[in-house]
């Protein structure tokens, strides 16, 4: 996934919830299954024929699925029984004028389809798509669940369970760990965020060495992000907070900044965030403020405060 899409769509579902993984001694490892959540169920569907713009599925029950994209129109479906000869007349499933993106990925279980596919401008080409759709078909399949995510570069791996009662099309990353569900019979919900912790070594309070700001770094907790506390502790007062996001200590990067009280100063914030990274080198050295580049440069440096 592209770095700058994730960060954004991290910041899109900030405050829809989530649990958080466990944290290693160096990096951040993968989210765990949820505690007492239902093991996936493998597929038992059959891929008949696939290209960039269309997928035929055979399901266990001998029934088949035809998704295709038309021109102009979008993606569409159409099925047919087992001893059937003649398709059913075609169903929209997403209606956009967009290019199809690599592909549309489609499974079943006992009867339960699940699909991604991705669409954008310039598809064709190469580029990540500019929305997402996941999407679930039950019953005869002539309705469809639909859920799109636009402009968030979101890459899902759907996981049925409950023998075909719920869908979770997860997207992990390097920020964490996103889920979006469909059960039956609610549809879709809102997307969760798990965060990954950040390196342990961190967390706490910094005082910069020339006495100047005072900086608070905070751990992922459930649907929260880390965050970075920056307070002006001379001259003009200056207070914000930001999303920091990285897998290890050399890798923390700000986010979001936003201003709650004052105007802003030097380093408070860095003047373009995207340019600039802490880092830790030990867990009782300095927190370093990084100018990224071709030559990384050291710009200011803080001590752990009292």
């Amino acid at each position: 996934m592209n770095v700058q899409r994730a960060v954004v769509w991290a910041a899109a579902v900030l405050l829809l919830g989530g649990t958080v993984a466990g944290c290693g001694d160096e990096r951040a490892r993968p989210a765990a299954e949820e505690p007492g959540r239902a093991a996936p169920q493998k597929p038992d569907s059959k891929t008949l024929d696939s290209d960039d713009d269309h997928t035929v599925l055979r399901l266990s029950d001998g029934r088949e699925l035809s998704l295709t994209y038309a021109k102009g129109r979008g993606l569409e479906a159409k099925h047919r029984d087992a001893a059937a000869e003649a398709w059913s007349a075609p169903k929209t499933v997403y209606a956009t004028a967009e290019d199809p993106c690599q592909g549309i990925e489609a499974k079943a279980y006992r009867g339960t389809v699940w699909v991604v596919a991705g669409f954008g401008t310039y598809c064709r080409d190469g580029e990540e798509p500019q929305d997402v759709l996941a999407a679930v078909g039950t019953g005869d399949l002539s309705t469809w669940a639909t859920s799109v995510v636009s402009d968030q570069g979101f890459e899902p791996k759907p996981r049925v369970r409950g023998a075909g009662a719920r869908v979770d099309f997860v997207d992990r990353s390097w920020i964490g760990t996103t889920t979006l569900t469909w059960k039956k019979p609610s549809g879709f919900a809102s997307p969760t965020e798990t965060y990954r912790p950040i390196h342990k070594w961190f967390v706490g309070r910094w005082r910069s060495q020339d006495g100047t700001q005072q900086l608070t770094i905070d751990q992922a907790a459930g649907s929260r992000s880390a965050r970075l506390t920056i307070e002006s502790v001379t001259g003009p007062r200056c207070k914000g907070t930001a999303m920091l996001t990285g897998l290890d200590q050399h890798d923390l990067t700000i986010n979001n900044f936003k201003l709650e009280e004052g105007t802003k100063t030097a380093y408070c914030p860095p003047e373009d965030e995207t340019e600039y990274s802490f880092a830790v080198d030990s867990a009782d050295g300095p927190l370093r403020l990084v100018k990224i580049g071709n030559h990384p440069k050291t710009v200011r440096t803080y001590e752990r405060a009292e």
